[in-house]
């Protein structure tokens, strides 16, 4: 197997890229990092393999096979699809300053052989010039590597194939075109793994089931048929579902005589979250059992928490860094919701963190980011900005523990960078006084700094009790009503209940005063137990009696959305209160909000960058 694969001067890696490989190996990574030009990047050293592997003099024993220089035509080269050989290049760039630059790759295998080979475009033809040490016979014999791409399709009907043009096909990436071909070579020419086949079918369809037939002496075309608990009758396979044809293609090329090291390409494609966990363990057991390396490249959560523990490559930055952490550091990202939403690439790259007590709240900043700043401005700072959840309050969840924790991991040795992790925590009031607030905003900021924790953090509570609360805007909802009144026709109807909304939005704040001066004294008492419960609620009171002119910011706003919207299903009114309605229908994104998003900028502005971050 390779355990270690070098590129240099090779499409997007321009510098000499290291890239340590396991057994099963997940390359993962944010869109052209460079996953799938190190797959192609295997496929052409394994066409380089097989276009210099020579008969050394007249001998025709594989031990007197060598590896001799060549010369190839562009005509000839077609192991990767590239509108002109010199994309294979950086930039193109052949020649630099009247010298031919040297395209270079190298595998050092688990037997302790090495070869490498270096291309150049001498003269509008591909000279490779292949260099070895140790047994390299031993690593390469029987042992190819095979690229599987996306799906695409299976052709409707597939003729019968010789092995050479089976061949061909798999070197050009057309599987589709083959796979009843597959099947039926593994059927007769490899029965145990034919029935490996149909019971890993049988794993990740339980009620499914393929077969192939053919006569060489007579027929032209393969028969492959399908049926499963609903087609109960055999259909050509091209019945069956894109997932299934999907594993299909992946497995049967997998199990196809020759493989040593597998390259999937998106193997997640057309298939549900469920079964790509699955087809993870099945290509970890297939790996051990049939001794073949699979490296896969890919954007799926599923993948990246069944891979084996190690096999994670992130490719970020020109360079290829293992995720190699401690089994805790990766359960904290899970936790965190790092994992499920695939947003350990940014969190490495942008090494911009900000914790939120979950997706709603997330989605309300985006949406009112949007409102603010027009969809494309927040699409642009968001990128530079990893969200994670904690899943309940910030502060009540450790917020600078957790900050400490995922610093630590950031600066692991394998995937620190020289950028400063730095850390935003929004969070909601929770009914805590003016006197409270700041002293959790003044106490989290100077323990941030002390050397328990040093980390670069800033804390934002919200100054109404929660983020919906800023939703309560009643001229806001009353003109998405308005509006959806007028677009379904309904706008008599509404006129005459409208006031009665509006008195029911009061009624609803008026009756939430009870619930607020119980919650606030409870968290005076929770802040200072030896209070009595009436001092407590003397001191909710006094509170409350200041503010209480704005319901509106104090009171549980989710319930009392809850509420109006049960109200308006009561009155048989086929109209709804949706938030990002509300956000869209705003004069203007409350001041509040606009301090978060304003931090929220400053944030994902890279340390160092020229500028100023927008006072909007």
């Amino acid at each position: 197997m390779i355990r270690r694969f070098t590129i240099e001067g090779f499409k997007r890696f321009e510098q000499k890229t290291v890239i340590d490989l396991d057994d099963v190996t997940v390359l993962v990574g944010a869109n052209n990092s460079g996953k799938s030009t190190i797959l192609h990047a295997l496929t052409l050293f394994q066409y380089c393999v097989e276009t210099t592997r020579r008969a050394n003099g007249n001998g025709r024993e594989p031990k007197q096979l060598a590896l001799a220089r060549r010369s190839v035509s562009p005509d000839e080269f077609g192991v990767l699809p590239v509108a002109d050989p010199g994309d294979l290049w950086p930039n193109g760039r052949v020649r630099t300053k009247g010298q031919w630059n040297a395209l270079s790759l190298r595998a050092e295998f688990d037997s302790g052989a090495t070869i490498g080979f270096q291309l150049q475009m001498l003269y509008n033809r591909f000279s490779i010039v292949p260099s070895v040490t140790g047994d390299w016979r031993k690593a390469v014999d029987g042992r190819e590597i095979r690229l599987i791409p996306i799906f695409s399709g299976f052709l409707p009907r597939e003729e019968y194939l010789t092995l050479p043009a089976r061949r061909d096909r798999l070197r050009l990436q057309r599987h589709g075109e083959m796979v009843r071909n597959l099947l039926w070579d593994l059927r007769e020419h490899a029965g145990g793994r034919w029935s490996t086949l149909q019971e890993l079918l049988k794993e990740l369809f339980p009620e499914s089931s393929v077969s192939v037939a053919f006569d060489l002496e007579v027929d032209r075309f393969l028969n492959a048929t399908y049926r499963d608990r609903v087609l109960t009758r055999e259909r050509d396979v091209m019945t069956a579902g894109s997932g299934f044809h999907q594993a299909l293609q992946i497995l049967a090329s997998v199990l196809a005589p020759g493989a040593g090291t597998v390259l999937l390409d998106e193997p997640d494609a057309h298939m549900h979250a469920r079964l790509q966990d699955r087809l993870m363990r099945i290509l970890a057991r297939l790996g051990s059992e049939e001794r073949v390396q699979f490296i896969l490249a890919t954007h799926s959560p599923q993948l990246l928490n069944a891979a084996p523990e190690g096999a994670v490559r992130i490719c970020m930055d020109g360079r290829v860094a293992a995720l190699r952490v401690e089994p805790d550091q990766l359960r904290l990202l899970e936790e965190l919701g790092a994992m499920d939403r695939m947003e350990i690439v940014p969190l490495l790259t942008s090494r911009a963190v900000v914790f939120v007590e979950n997706k709603r709240d997330r989605n309300l900043l985006q949406q009112f980011a949007r409102k603010h700043w027009g969809e494309k401005k927040q699409q642009d700072i968001w990128r530079g900005l990893t969200f994670l959840y904690t899943y309940r309050s910030p502060v009540d969840a450790g917020v600078l523990d957790l900050g400490r924790q995922v610093r630590d991991l950031l600066n692991s040795p394998d995937i620190a960078s020289g950028r400063p992790v730095r850390m935003l925590a929004i969070g909601d009031r929770d009914y805590r006084t003016d006197a409270s607030r700041r002293t959790v905003l003044r106490t989290h900021a100077g323990r941030a700094k002390t050397d328990a924790y040093q980390l670069d953090f800033k804390l934002l509570l919200w100054d109404a009790n929660e983020i919906e609360n800023y939703l309560l805007d009643r001229t806001a909802i009353l003109t998405v009503l308005d509006r959806q009144a007028d677009e379904r026709q309904l706008g008599t109807v509404w006129k005459q209940q409208r006031q009665a909304f509006v008195a029911e939005l009061d009624r609803l704040l008026d009756a939430q005063r009870e619930h607020v001066r119980q919650s606030v004294a409870t968290r005076i008492q929770q802040e200072d137990r030896r209070l009595a419960l009436k001092t407590a609620l003397d001191r909710a009171d006094q509170f409350l009696n200041a503010r209480w002119k704005d319901p509106e910011r104090w009171c549980d706003a989710k319930a009392v959305l809850g509420d109006l919207r049960t109200w308006l299903q009561s009155r048989g009114l086929a109209l709804r209160i949706a938030e990002r309605d509300i956000i869209r229908d705003m004069a203007a994104v409350p001041a509040d909000i606009r301090k978060a998003l304003r931090a929220l900028h400053t944030l994902s502005r890279a340390p160092g960058r020229t500028g100023r971050a927008s006072r909007n």
